[in-house]
């Protein structure tokens, strides 16, 4: 799982320790959403969990990883709605080009791939809608 230590990546891994036997290869830059998923001797769950801290810009482990997986799950993006607007590039890249590795790499070694991507996709939400005062907004 490619973003592990994210917002969904952390809720994705706890349910699958708590409620599947799989095991999981979580990647990410960070790993404080998961530590707590990590420690071992603590958790039912101990060695079914391995974190790897790895950039996918630039690790040459990803390939490695991939192979070692029956399943990728893509989970990088960047969701910060102010970037979209004020670097409108580097969002591009971070969220397709930086991917394509992944996507090779999947692709190459036969291996099953769900790639996220942020809510934006889906068009604006209700409270792009309100005025900027309102306190929903």
């Amino acid at each position: 799982m490619i973003g592990a230590g994210g917002f969904i990546g952390s809720h994705l891994c706890k349910k699958l320790m708590t409620e599947t036997p799989q095991k999981v290869l979580a990647l990410d830059v960070y790993n404080r959403k998961i530590k707590h998923l990590l420690e071992p001797d603590t958790v039912e769950w101990s060695g079914r969990i391995q974190f790897h801290r790895i950039n996918i810009k630039h690790d040459s482990r990803l390939e490695g990883l991939i192979k070692m997986a029956d399943l990728t799950i893509h989970l990088v993006v960047i969701c910060t709605p102010a970037d979209y607007n004020t670097l409108p590039l580097e969002t591009i890249y971070n969220n397709f080009i930086d991917a394509r590795p992944v996507v090779k790499y999947c692709s190459e070694n036969n291996k099953r791939l769900i790639h996220f991507s942020t809510c934006e996709v889906y068009g604006k939400t209700t409270g792009s809608f309100l005025p900027k005062d309102h306190p929903l907004a």
